[in-house]
């Protein structure tokens, strides 16, 4: 049985800030961010069919679906594709065969997306508007991301490199969330089993909330924040310096000038605190005041070693009083 390729592109201008819904199963998406409003998808199918005609069927039976309009566009598998394709595929070589489908999509920056997998990875970049992805077993990997994202994942990993402000809402089962941004404005995580590590700075008039069940989670904090943390068997570590308030199932850990407030609820959980290792000085001054870069690199020098924390805690007391 031989492999044949089968091609399908679509384009639609939908506007600058239009709507791209993409729903796949078992095909690996990859969405790049463009200037312009036009959004392109390219759907490259392999067959594996006994000749030409076969493939040209089954491609008949499996392409995309396309709803479009002057501010959307919307591509899916057929709804009905597992059972059309057996049969199919039972009428042609008995049932034998062997598809794969691959996505590369473009669309405008500030574009409204949504997406939809199962058994399928997602890799998004440059995309500074609303998204949401759902995927079952599936991984997603957002870089040079913005905006409002949501997530609900089951079994995958989720991995955000956001180079703009990010507001954050994940729900998720057994996979881990690695988020590293310049300012998280907006952070609701929700976790069963799945690890959480967070890097950068909140803002200080949010909401920000992690739920795990048995999921540890670290904290790379840019800047002051307050962290209220509820947990009987929770343990709290910090590498930089802080202040630890309250006892048992109610503790609150108080890192600089504590103006951000982010709550920690977990059933068996941990919770470390440390300095960012990704966001350099320059990533922070674009996003924070010069205080807070200051007091950054008092942090990242009592991780180094080269300051105790009694000498830390002297300096950023000393920037307070200016």
């Amino acid at each position: 049985m031989a492999t044949y390729g089968r091609t399908q592109t679509v384009e639609q201008r939908i506007g600058a800030g239009g709507r791209v819904s993409i729903r796949v199963t078992s095909s690996d998406t990859r969405i790049r961010a463009v200037d312009g409003d036009t959004a392109r998808v390219r759907a490259t199918f392999e067959i594996g069919a006994g000749s030409e005609a076969d493939a040209d069927r089954i491609y008949a039976e499996v392409r995309l679906r396309v709803n479009a309009g002057d501010d959307f566009l919307e591509v899916e598998e057929p709804r009905n594709l597992s059972r059309s394709l057996g049969g199919t595929l039972a009428r042609i070589f008995g049932g034998e065969g062997r598809i794969e489908l691959a996505l590369e999509v473009e669309v405008p920056h500030g574009c409204e997306l949504q997406f939809e997998g199962v058994s399928a990875d997602v890799q998004a970049e440059g995309l500074l508007g609303s998204q949401r992805y759902r995927t079952v077993s599936g991984d997603v990997l957002l870089r040079e991301a913005g905006g409002s994202v949501r997530v609900d994942d089951t079994s995958g990993d989720l991995t955000i490199r956001a180079s703009d402000a990010l507001a954050l809402h994940t729900n998720a089962v057994s996979g881990d969330l690695s988020v590293v941004a310049p300012q998280i404005t907006s952070l609701r995580v929700n976790s069963v089993s799945g690890d959480v590590e967070l890097e950068g700075a909140f803002e200080d008039a949010a909401e920000h909330r992690i739920d795990t069940v048995s999921g540890d989670v670290s904290i790379g904090v840019l800047g002051g924040a307050t962290f209220e943390v509820r947990g009987l068997s929770t343990d709290i570590s910090s590498q930089v310096p802080h202040r630890l308030e309250g006892r048992a199932d109610q503790r609150r850990v108080v890192v600089g000038d504590g103006a951000a407030h982010v709550r920690f609820s977990s059933m068996s959980g941990d919770l470390s605190i440390r300095a960012p290792r990704r966001l350099s000085a320059s990533d922070a001054a674009a996003q924070t005041p010069a205080q807070q870069v200051d007091e950054m690199e008092i942090l990242r020098a009592v991780e180094r070693g080269e300051i105790d924390v009694e000498e830390a805690a002297r300096r950023l007391g000393a920037m307070r009083r200016e």
